[in-house]
């Protein structure tokens, strides 16, 4: 892959997945019934509605935000933070992988940590290839 074509797609994937990330703004929000919704329909088992879970689950949210909107503007000039990108991408590599052994150790559906932990990984992986090429 050229330079320029993988800075570009560099771009454009810390600009989907800043995206996706930043949706969570809406678990920031939501009612507790909503929760409530989500747990029963992917089987992840009750959610409960205690000051610990709400913060836990909501802080998350707002941190996913963050990381969402971070990624969105290292992406307007990639070039820039090479070195962060890649450094960000093996952070997402170990982020992924201790998603994936936690998923597995806590009990969470099967579908939920292949899902999860492993594109995760992948998407770690881009970072860095996708920087290499870009130099």
């Amino acid at each position: 892959m050229r330079p320029r074509t993988a800075e570009r797609t560099l771009c454009w994937l810390l600009r989907i997945m800043g995206g996706m990330a930043m949706l969570a703004i809406v678990a920031v929000v939501m009612p507790t019934r909503w929760m409530e919704a989500g747990a029963e329909w992917t089987d992840v088992g009750a959610f409960p509605d205690t000051p610990l879970v709400q913060y836990l689950a909501r802080s998350l949210s707002g941190l996913y935000v963050l990381l969402g909107a971070l990624a969105i503007y290292v992406s307007r000039d990639v070039r820039r933070y090479l070195d962060f990108i890649t450094f960000n991408g093996w952070l997402t590599i170990a982020f992924g992988a201790t998603v994936t052994a936690l998923d597995f150790s806590i009990g969470m559906p099967a579908s939920w940590s292949w899902w999860e932990g492993p594109p995760t990984i992948v998407v770690g992986a881009a970072f860095i290839w996708l920087a290499r090429r870009a130099r």
